[in-house]
């Protein structure tokens, strides 16, 4: 077989002025064509073909103008492609019998009546005017104007490869198999990825198997997939019905919502009659599906409605609730929602499985990160990999890639560019949806316990019992012990409690979430405990993440003491939801790990439920810094200040005791005051600044404090 080699852009025929051209052309520069005129399979540089006849141009145009009636793709573009070969055809007319598989449109079905004598004659007649191939596919205009999207011939008896035919006045039309066109939206979806998406499309399978199966009783062949807003429902689905060659129906909520009381309904009644209409009378082969896409916003939670749009939701629920227990066998029906808590209770309860799509864990965000930088042809070390992986904690599949698109924008305005900063750069700047659907603040620690100075009896306590086992949490469970969940920190005020838990949080590799009472107190009955239960649920979403509970005492305290009404209630009402949900954290492993770290320096004013083992496992005293601590501190403190060398650090840390880490803090700052009032050109801080500040300023600590907080620590000994 000879084979023409060309090599020139491509562009729709429709594009020249001439209006009275002839379907399947294909005009290419005079120049360029060695063979004339004549029938030729047209391939482009994706791998389709179109079947023209390929004539020569004369004109200054480098570039072919192709039709695109009989292609080998239903969705044919030839724009941004170039025309590679040239294979000739030849021409057998009047063929007696093709065997064909017709793609209808939803609009066809909702049209009266609808019938199978009349799309072959609406098939045949149009395809009497073209050259075909086995294995084409036709579409035009006209056809959607009829209800159909494309024909594709799926077999000719007698026809050869390198042959192509037209059909005769009288032929015979065998249909194959009627199928409905996929929905635009779902059929340009990126890329499918399988990565945190196995066993939701494992439960979708089952269910399709279950659907094929004739059970005695109805049974329903309904689900509901939630997950995440981003986080991949439309690309799982889309990837499910391609797989499996399903009639999809799709209905969002700017389809069908409507204006007036009942229009919606009536929407709703039109597509699921027309799923009806197209099993009963066009007896398809393969799966029917209808899609609701994002179900919350059609019948919305009277709880989240307005009263005004209450009544609407109700109806809509109703016809929903109707329509899906009249749903005949062998078509099943799925929906998606990101929030399924603001669904309505009606609507909700007629999907009997709900498929979660969870957040993607650590090795999964690696894989994703791997192909997603394969298809943007990103080449990254495995070091920087594992840092964006572990670092992309509460990221979904969207962030990810918006991560990539911007890697790729920084790429391209830099000439001299380095990958990994870009990469670090693009990480700081991008912020995970899971942040930014809730009012809690979610956030990445950047030091760790090299800023707390000394407390080393501290930190070798946090590395033993938090620590070890986060990082070595396969070995914690071969021994049968499980991860601690909660972590109380108590001691005197200004001893770098908080800065332990931010701390922790770096090293643990965690997401950081921190909250006090005056942000979770409401003056609104109920708002306090739901903004207790949406952190944890934040927290789920952004795992393994640490959250910080500052001043404890103040948030919840002993119920004996707390036993009033008014604040004493709300009190209570928060101490329960945080019991409640401190039982359900799971500890699944590391990479869904939650660990609640609370701090107070008044530990004897917390309930004694916190306190047993299963909600704060461990009760860890940071104590008043000793002079070993205070003299690690005053060096930290030398870093950012000039200290003159006059001041030796060692004899202020034995002049400070019972100083805590904030009296220290002041004192060097006081001292620099004390050297810039004395003279404005000083550069340093001498040691007669210190001894005046340290004549003026005592310790905020008193002994019969810290002796207190060592009492206290004696009772759990």
């Amino acid at each position: 077989m000879h084979h023409n080699q060309s090599d020139f852009p491509t562009f729709p025929l429709s594009l020249l002025d001439d209006s009275d051209l002839e379907p399947q052309r294909c005009y290419i520069p005079a120049w360029e064509n060695s063979t004339g005129t004549g029938w030729y399979r047209c391939h482009l540089c994706d791998g389709s073909y179109a079947v023209c006849w390929v004539t020569p141009r004369a004109g200054s145009e480098t570039c072919c103008f192709l039709d695109g009636i009989v292609t080998s793709l239903t969705r044919f573009s030839p724009t941004n492609q170039r025309l590679v070969l040239l294979e000739p055809l030849k021409l057998v007319p009047c063929v007696k019998r093709i065997s064909c598989v017709i793609t209808v449109t939803q609009e066809l079905l909702q049209r009266p009546p609808v019938s199978l004598e009349d799309l072959k004659d609406d098939v045949r007649i149009f395809l009497r005017h073209l050259k075909l191939t086995k294995g084409c596919s036709v579409q035009h205009r006209r056809l959607v104007q009829l209800g159909i999207a494309s024909v594709e011939i799926f077999d000719a008896p007698g026809v050869a490869d390198d042959e192509c035919f037209e059909i005769a006045h009288d032929a015979e039309l065998l249909l194959a198999d009627i199928r409905l066109g996929m929905p635009f939206s779902l059929d340009f979806i990126f890329k499918y990825l399988p990565h945190s998406f196995e066993r939701p499309m494992e439960q979708l399978e089952k269910l399709l198997e279950t659907s094929k199966i004739s059970f005695s009783h109805r049974f329903p062949t309904t689900a509901l997939v939630v997950g995440p807003v981003d986080c991949g429902k439309s690309g799982l689905l889309s990837e499910f019905l391609r797989r499996h060659s399903c009639n999809c129906f799709y209905i969002t909520a700017s389809q069908v919502l409507r204006s007036y009381p009942g229009e919606t309904e009536e929407e709703l009644r039109r597509i699921f009659q027309a799923a009806q209409t197209f099993k009963e009378k066009l007896r398809p082969l393969l799966p029917i599906v209808i899609l609701i896409e994002d179900l919350e916003l059609l019948c919305p939670s009277t709880a989240v409605a307005d009263a005004k749009n209450s009544s609407n939701s109700l109806r809509i629920s109703a016809e929903l609730y109707k329509l899906l227990d009249a749903l005949p066998r062998g078509i099943i029906c799925l929906a998606t929602s990101g929030v399924p808590d603001s669904l309505h209770e009606h609507a909700r309860r007629r999907f009997v499985r709900e498929v979660t799509i969870n957040m993607p864990s650590e090795g999964q965000r690696r894989q994703l990160v791997e192909h997603l930088c394969e298809v943007h042809e990103l080449n990254i070390s495995q070091t920087l990999l594992e840092h964006i992986a572990r670092n992309t904690q509460g990221y979904v599949i969207a962030d990810l890639t918006l991560l990539l698109r911007r890697v790729q924008q920084q790429l391209l305005t830099k000439d001299d560019f380095d990958i990994e900063h870009i990469f670090l750069k693009s990480l700081s700047q991008t912020q995970p949806s899971a942040s930014r659907s809730t009012d809690v603040r979610v956030s990445k620690m950047t030091a760790g316990f090299e800023v707390i100075g000394g407390m080393e009896a501290l930190k070798r306590t946090l590395q033993v019992s938090v620590l070890a086992g986060i990082r070595q949490s396969a070995a914690f469970a071969r021994f049968g012990l499980s991860l601690p969940k909660g972590v109380l920190l108590y001691g005197p005020p200004g001893c770098a409690k908080t800065t332990v838990a931010k701390c922790l949080a770096k090293e643990a590799d965690m997401t950081f979430i921190a909250t006090s009472a005056a942000e979770v107190y409401s003056p609104y009955v109920g708002c306090a405990e739901r903004f207790i239960s949406r952190i944890f649920d934040t927290a789920r979403k952004n795992a393994p993440c640490l959250i910080f509970l500052d001043e404890i005492d103040s948030l919840v305290g002993r119920r004996t003491v707390s036993s009033g009404g008014g604040g004493g209630q709300v009190q209570l009402r928060i101490l329960s939801t945080l019991l409640t949900e401190m039982n359900g954290i799971v500890g699944g492993g590391s990479q869904q790990h939650i660990l609640v770290v609370a701090a107070t320096n008044r530990p004897d004013m917390i309930d004694d439920a916190l306190l047993r083992p299963g909600r704060f496992d461990k009760l860890i005293h940071v104590p008043a810094p000793d002079e070993k601590s205070r003299l690690a501190l005053l060096k930290l403190h030398s870093q950012r200040m000039p200290f003159h060398e006059n001041v030796f650090l060692q004899e202020i840390a034995a002049r400070t005791d019972r100083y805590s880490g904030a009296d220290l803090c002041n004192l060097c700052n006081e001292a620099a005051i004390e050297a810039f009032q004395r003279d404005f050109k000083a550069t340093e801080i001498e040691l007669q600044d210190f001894e005046k500040v340290l004549t003026k300023q005592k310790s905020s600590l008193t002994q019969s404090q810290i002796d207190g907080y060592y009492k206290f620590a004696y009772r759990f000994l």
